[in-house]
């Protein structure tokens, strides 16, 4: 049985919100160590990371949400555990 289109929509959602923040929490140190040593300006920073965080966060939902269910053999043939 598949899920609703409005339940899938909101759980692909909801996980792209948390990759999109994890990814730019994760970019943070980057983009204070590049602005801090000079390497790069503010508006490249903010562009570059910005493009990365949502590559990532778009590949780690998409994936997640494309990819078949794997359900245990004990779900398909009716147990319980």
């Amino acid at each position: 049985m598949s899920w609703p289109i409005k339940l899938r929509a909101l759980s692909f959602l909801v996980t792209l919100g948390v990759t999109v923040t994890e990814s730019v929490m994760g970019s943070i140190p980057i983009a204070l160590a590049l602005w801090y040593f000079d390497l790069a300006g503010i508006r490249t920073i903010l562009i570059a990371l910005g493009s990365l965080a949502a590559a990532i966060a778009l590949s780690i939902s998409i994936y997640s949400h494309v990819r078949p269910a794997r359900l245990p053999n004990s779900m398909v043939q009716g147990g319980a555990t």
